[in-house]
């Protein structure tokens, strides 16, 4: 039976039991995960949040900027009004079975079917936290052990308007325009907050929003900050930042040094304005013959006096300048700088201006969520790597400044030494950063643990019906456990923008790396309806030792992925392991290879070619290619180089006649062998005037890598 509206919280008491919880600093409260439903193509999407920094990384038009604008309709706005566009695609139909289900009379089951848009949140809190502050609307359990809040945001029908909103539509086609129902949204639709029993979702109780914005406060900074515009000269957008800075600041109680200098800065503008006042005096008595010409003052002979009232908001965002130092005592105007320079500085002061808001006006047990939009905005690349890590800091920064600001005022301010620096806490900054971004080098400097990668996944249709419109799932990186330090070293070495990439191909080696993105443009060549250039493709090489440890993330990630490794056979029947050919049978030592037939265990050399006879072995969204001989009953190469010296016999003098497989493969083996470096065996190729035939095992994996449409496959995966 539902319980609603049941257990008021009562500061250190849970369920009539009384609990004093001070025996330690309580951890203050955390955003741990959120649950989309109906939002654009958030559809039914979770996202996970990281403690400090949650990092969205993924394509465009994946869902990034609708997360942190349904955030911002729901927490930050005053009004929140949605259209029909801001639906998923697959509501559309719903709104219509509603309006058929209502023509029929069948009120309950049409108000069932009309959608509504969700936002779910959950926030786990310190039991021994003592006093649940601005957590206390929200926590309707009975259970000692629960350390959880959830509550719930519904953009839905009002409870009394189905019939405002379909009744006169009935008998109207059955193919209701949904144009006259977007028109009625902002009219019937309003927004609800719900809190809900971890416990029991039955239990629920209806909370105000004003205590939602207690509990949370939202901050965003948009990724158009409005820096390049250098036409308007009173656009300074740093300078307009100290306004913010100064707002907070007066009548601050946990930063005295703040409200001081802020109370200072009155008392000068005060006697300025004092100054100006006997100087706007002296020009209206100047004016006053002139004025008393038309008959002024007139009415009751009314004089007006001046008096000057400097505004110290106003005067710091239209006069406040940012300037750099430059040569014979000349110094530059805040455009003047590098648009890169400028993001930075404005970044860190916005988010320090967002540190002393929250600071100054909320309660401790309060969430500061701050959603920064492509940070990487004009910095270059070791800059982004370098932001992204100091964001880690900031929220132990911030309050170390202010304890050092206290601890530097002169004694006559009355300071009193800083505990363990000296005095007073340090109250910490309990921020969480939600961070969008399409930069290789923000995301590959940050573990796998803080990523969240948006993948938009779409379904092929049944036969005869229409496809299901495309919706984003979010991805925990977090789960990929296995070899994560080497897959986060190899991203942080090298280039690699798996997250951002359409397909991918990983290659064993640097002749690959050079080789195939030559033979991908003699494949489009000849078949251009299905060339990939639309599309990006990353390369990476990684080596046949190491393909195979990045098997976890590309099932995760869901792009078309092509693995091109070596066969490598070698002879494990004597004492000593050896290399040989490929007639000559044996076991792969491939190790990528082996990982992609590790539930069968099938490593001899003959049923990995028998299973490669057709095409190369797929699952899901990846494709293994080795090599294959290149005619049934031809010779096999072991490697790239030998591979590729029997696709090409004539230009390298080699005939059938009478010689077997096994000689064949030998002489191949030894055209290559000791002739360079193999970097450069693929260039005298790729750059060279011969005409060549791509490899068939390569050509039959840049074959299976063109027919995909580049769409994220949906998987199994966690």
């Amino acid at each position: 039976m539902s319980q609603t509206g049941t257990s008021a919280a009562i500061p250190g008491q849970r369920g009539g039991l009384s609990e004093l919880c001070i025996r330690k600093t309580p951890t203050p409260p955390r955003l741990t995960k959120a649950i989309v439903k109906n939002f654009r193509l958030l559809r039914e999407t979770e996202l996970s949040f990281a403690d400090d920094v949650t990092l969205c990384v993924g394509r465009n038009n994946t869902g990034k900027t609708s997360l942190a604008k349904l955030f911002k309709l729901f927490l930050a706005k005053k009004d929140t009004a949605l259209r029909l566009e801001d639906f998923s695609a697959e509501c559309y139909a719903e709104f219509l079975d509603a309006h058929r289900f209502y023509a029929a009379g069948e009120k309950n089951q049409a108000r069932g079917r009309v959608p509504y848009v969700a936002l779910t949140l959950h926030i786990a809190y310190d039991a021994d936290c003592g006093q649940y502050g601005p957590l206390a609307p929200f926590i309707v359990d009975l259970d000692p052990d629960c350390t959880e809040v959830v509550f719930r945001f519904a953009y839905a029908l009002k409870g009394n308007a189905l019939d405002a909103f379909l009744g006169d539509l009935v008998g109207s086609a059955d193919t209701l325009p949904l144009e006259r129902l977007a028109r009625r949204l902002p009219a019937h639709f309003g927004l609800s907050v719900t809190a809900v029993d971890p416990t029991d979702e039955s239990n629920v109780r209806a909370v105000d929003l004003a205590d939602v914005k207690k509990l949370i406060r939202m901050d965003f900074l948009d990724a158009q900050r409005g820096l390049d515009d250098e036409d308007r000269e009173a656009a300074q957008p740093i300078g307009a930042i100290f306004e913010q800075l100064f707002t907070s600041a007066k009548g601050s109680k946990r930063v005295e040094w703040l409200d001081e200098l802020a109370t200072r800065i009155d008392g000068m503008l005060a006697n300025t304005s004092s100054g100006l006042d006997v100087s706007l005096q002296e020009i209206r008595t100047q004016v006053a013959p002139a004025l008393a010409a038309f008959g002024y003052p007139g009415l009751g002979n009314q004089e007006f006096e001046t008096a000057a009232r400097l505004d110290s908001r106003r005067l710091l965002r239209n006069f406040a300048r940012i300037h750099y130092p430059g040569a014979a005592g000349v110094r530059f105007p805040e455009s003047y700088s590098g648009l890169g320079t400028r993001n930075l500085v404005m970044m860190l002061l916005k988010l320090f201006t967002y540190y002393r808001e929250h600071t100054a006006k909320s309660h401790e047990m309060g969430i500061h969520l701050v959603f920064l939009e492509e940070p990487e905005a004009h910095l270059h690349p070791q800059m982004q790597e370098v932001f992204i890590r100091q964001l880690l800091q900031f929220p132990s920064l911030f309050p170390r400044l202010d304890a050092q600001m206290r601890a530097n005022r002169p004694q006559s301010v009355g300071m009193q030494e800083v505990a363990g620096s000296g005095g007073e806490n340090v109250l910490p900054w309990n921020a969480q950063f939600v961070v969008t971004t399409h930069s290789a080098h923000v995301a590959n400097r940050t573990p796998f643990s803080n990523i969240r990668y948006f993948r938009k996944e779409e379904e092929a249709a049944e036969p005869g019906s229409e496809p299901r419109p495309a919706r984003t799932a979010i991805k925990d990186l977090s789960v990929v456990s296995s070899d994560e330090r080497f897959l986060l070293k190899y991203l942080t070495l090298t280039r690699a923008d798996l997250y951002f990439a359409d397909k991918a191909v990983l290659v064993e080696g640097a002749s690959e790396r050079v080789f195939v993105p030559a033979a991908e443009e003699k494949l489009a060549a000849r078949n251009p309806d299905t060339a990939v250039s639309p599309q990006y493709v990353t390369l990476m090489e990684v080596g046949g030792a190491y393909a195979h440890k990045f098997y976890p993330l590309l099932r995760i990630l869901g792009i078309p992925s092509l693995i091109i490794t070596d066969l490598d056979p070698v002879d494990t029947s004597a004492d000593k392991t050896r290399k040989c050919t490929v007639s000559e049978g044996g076991h792969t030592s491939n190790q990528s290879i082996r990982a992609w037939f590790v539930e069968t265990g099938e490593t001899k050399v003959a049923e990995l070619l028998r299973l490669a006879e057709a095409d190369p072995p797929t699952t899901a969204n990846l494709c293994l290619a080795y090599q294959v001989p290149e005619r049934p009953g031809d010779p096999c190469g072991r490697t790239f180089e030998d591979a590729f010296v029997l696709a090409n016999p004539t230009l390298y003098g080699l005939s059938r006649r009478s010689a077997t497989n096994a000689r064949l493969e030998k002489r191949a083996r030894d055209k290559v062998d000791g002739k360079g470096s193999k970097v450069d065996f693929a260039l005298k190729h790729v750059l060279g005037e011969d005409d060549w035939e791509v490899p068939k095992y390569i050509r039959r994996g840049l074959e299976w890598l063109m027919a995909q449409d580049g769409a994220a496959t949906k998987t199994d995966d966690k």
